[in-house]
Order: structure tokens, then sequence, then C-alpha cells
């Protein structure tokens, strides 16, 4: 009787160790990433080519660098982050505060769930019209628009991960008479520090964009208003700098910081 060949498979490691250098390069994240840059970059040149008022790299380039000597873009963006982070910095201590009285109370749960919602709901160019309306122009509208865009995205990360503390441990604290701020301090808070990061993240991405249209709008100076300037004028290359600046920070900061920050964050967490 003729055995049957049996095909040994290999594991995981023989595989690594048994590709070329060369291949492993290529089918890398980072071979990945500047491929999805360059195909960015051609799409983008071939789409300059199709339509006239798509202004290509070289064009953005060269506005760029002129905003850079008129010496708009340090100001302008400086305007901008300051404008950013105080609306960031108060939808943080806001949504924290609220997600976990929202994750420890039930009642408080039924009451706050519905406003959060609509917040969620609630586009960031409503918000800027809303806020430009109420504040007028100057630096109000873009803080408020920042801080009504991203608290909500912190709140309900926040109170969903409240709510997947243990109950045992919950209800433990609660039978040995623990005092709240210390259940807060030692329990409910590090089993978050990863829900907060998250719910940080989308904030600064989702309150980017608020500070971007209401200074549009409504803001004497910033990036927003800086871009609103240029395509008034009909000077769509000047309008693509502005943007490519806006987004690029988004991206760097996401890549380098966000990311590492969640990270660290889910192992700080764990280790506790």
């Amino acid at each position: 009787m003729q055995r049957s060949a049996v095909t040994k498979r290999r594991s995981t490691t023989e595989i690594e160790q048994s590709t070329p250098e060369w291949q492993k390069r290529l089918t890398s994240e980072t071979a990945a990433r500047v491929t999805a840059l360059l195909a960015f970059v051609v799409i983008w040149v071939v789409m300059s080519w199709l339509f006239s008022r798509v202004p290509g790299p070289v064009e953005v380039g060269e506005r760029l660098v002129d905003e850079f000597s008129r010496g708009e873009v340090f100001g302008n963006f400086g305007m901008t982050l300051y404008r950013f982070f105080i609306g960031v910095g108060l939808a943080t201590v806001v949504g924290i505060a609220v997600g976990v009285v929202m994750g420890l109370s039930q009642l408080s749960r039924a009451f706050l769930e519905s406003p959060v919602l609509v917040g969620l709901s609630i586009p960031a160019i409503i918000w800027s019209f809303l806020t430009v309306m109420w504040f007028g122009f100057g630096d109000m509208s873009p803080i408020i628009t920042t801080f009504l865009t991203a608290v909500p995205f912190v709140v309900i990360n926040v109170a969903q991960g409240v709510r997947g503390v243990s109950r045992d441990l919950r209800d433990m604290s609660e039978t040995y008479n623990v005092p709240f701020g210390r259940r807060v301090r030692h329990l409910v808070l590090p089993a978050v520090t990863g829900y907060v990061a998250a719910g940080v993240r989308f904030a600064i991405i989702m309150g980017w964009n608020g500070v971007l249209l209401a200074e549009w709008f409504g803001g004497g100076g910033g990036v927003g208003y800086r871009a609103r300037f240029w395509y008034d004028a009909n000077r769509y290359g000047g309008f693509a700098a502005w943007v490519v600046l806006f987004v690029g920070f988004i991206v760097i900061l996401d890549r380098f910081v966000l990311d590492r920050a969640i990270q660290r964050s889910f192992r700080w967490r764990d280790s506790r």
C-alpha cells in the first residue's frame, strides 16, 4: 500500500527567512506608502494636464515659495494652531469629564446620549456658519467651532471605554466603599487611556477641519482665511498651496505623533 505524500507547511518565520531582501523591501509598509504617494502625484499631474483650473505640483510649489517669501505662512499658520489647540484642549477636558460620567451613570447616559449623538451628526460646516453668526469675526468663532466639532468624539469614545471596565471590579469597589475619586483615578482612567487617545485622535482630525472652515467664513487671518483670499482672487495655485500645507500638517501629525501616542497608551494600560 502506497502512502500519500504529505506536504509539510512552512512556518511564517521560515517563509520570511527564505524571502529575498529585495522582495521584503518591495512588499513593506514603507514601500506601500511611497507607492501611494507617487500614485497621488501622478494623478495630480494628469488632472492638471486635463483641466486648466487644476494647478500642477510645480505651480503649487512656486506659490508656496512666494507665500513663505512674503512672510505669510508662519503668522497665519501660528494663528490657526493657536485657535485649534485651545479648541481641542477644551474638547479633551470636557469630553473626558462627560464621557466618564456617562459611562458610570446610566441616568446620565440617558440624559446626555441624545445631545452627544446630535453633536456627532452636525457637520463642521454648519457649526462654522452658526459660530460666525453668533460670535462674528475673530478668534472666538474658530475656537468654538473646533470645540463643538471635536468634543462629541471624545465623549463617545471615553464613555464606551468606561462601560467596558469590568463590572465585577466596579461592584467590588462600591462594596468596599472606595471613594469615587480613587475609583476614577485608579480603576477607570487607566482602563480608558487607549479610548481617550483614540477619541483625541478623532477630535484632532475633525477639529482641524472645523478650524479651517471657521476661518474660511469668518476668520480674521489663519490658514482658512488665506486659502479663501486666493480662491476669491481666482488664483487657484495659491489656494492649492495652502490646502497642501493644511493637509500635510495633519497627515504628519497623525502619522508621527498621534499613531505612536495611541500605541503607547494601550501598552501603558496593559501594564497597569
